[in-house]
């Protein structure tokens, strides 16, 4: 009889710690789907922000990207320019406006929501690979064009030093120029518009003088700037326009795993 007790209690006993451990993982998984669930709707804040983020990038890069393409059209036009031209055919004012202010305001990322993802390790989390490998790539590429644009500047920089050398910037009112490239898609010389207009003969009746007499000087100068748009072609004809293929994958991507 008292083995049979003992035999009794001891099942007894091993059904409650049965019961106890079933109860304890029971917690433990759904306190662990609790987590997971707390986490992917994070992700998902996340990701959705990211469609803001990136859509507020594609807006700052359409004046940038207008500003790049002004100077390889520039650059272009410049070499055009020069072409077969002797010392006493060139003149200061044309070189002048062609190397004009030569530059693009830097990039401005809207990185919140980027940073948020890689900071939080949420990235790794995100299930759908794809996404994952496109918006890294959406990172690397925002960081190879902000260094792209310091050695853009340095080499701006560089150019208009050796223009300095050879044109006298000195016209008087020459702030007030007329901006005679926006919307022009090729430029083989200045737009006639720009000779017609009043600002145009004002500074040419007045005309200064290159600072050399060199034509060699000339062209070492204007190879310079010239080089400025070989350098920046990668820029629209790459770079950028891949930037936006990525921009517009990521945003669907996100909405077909995030929003109902």
């Amino acid at each position: 009889m008292v083995n049979k007790n003992l035999t009794g209690y001891f099942w007894y006993a091993m059904g409650e710690i049965v019961l106890v451990v079933l109860g304890i993982l029971i917690a433990l998984q759904i306190n662990n789907w609790n987590e997971e669930r707390i986490e992917q709707n994070q992700i998902r804040e996340y990701a959705l922000s990211l469609i803001g983020d990136l859509q507020r990038d594609l807006q700052m890069l359409m004046p940038v990207n207008g500003q790049i393409q002004d100077l390889i059209d520039r650059s272009r036009a410049m070499a055009e320019y020069m072409r077969g031209k002797e010392i006493d055919e060139i003149s200061n004012i044309d070189l002048f406006i062609y190397s004009r202010s030569p530059s693009y305001r830097p990039f401005e990322w809207n990185r919140a929501a980027l940073d948020q993802l890689k900071s939080s390790g949420a990235l790794r989390q995100i299930k759908d690979q794809s996404l994952v490998r496109k918006i890294s790539e959406y990172d690397a590429l925002t960081k190879h064009l902000d260094q792209d644009y310091t050695n853009d500047e340095n080499n701006i920089r560089e150019a208009v030093s050796v223009m300095l050398e050879i044109v006298d910037m000195n016209y008087p009112g020459s702030m007030q120029l007329p901006e005679v490239w926006n919307d022009i898609a090729e430029v083989s010389q200045l737009p006639p518009e720009f000779y017609d207009s009043a600002e145009y003969r004002e500074l040419k009746s007045t005309d200064l003088s290159l600072l050399t007499e060199d034509l060699g000087n000339v062209k070492h100068a204007v190879n310079h700037f010239i080089e400025i748009g070989h350098a920046l072609e990668p820029r629209t004809e790459h770079e950028i326009p891949r930037l936006r293929a990525l921009a517009y994958e990521i945003d669907e991507l996100i909405k077909a795993e995030y929003t109902p």
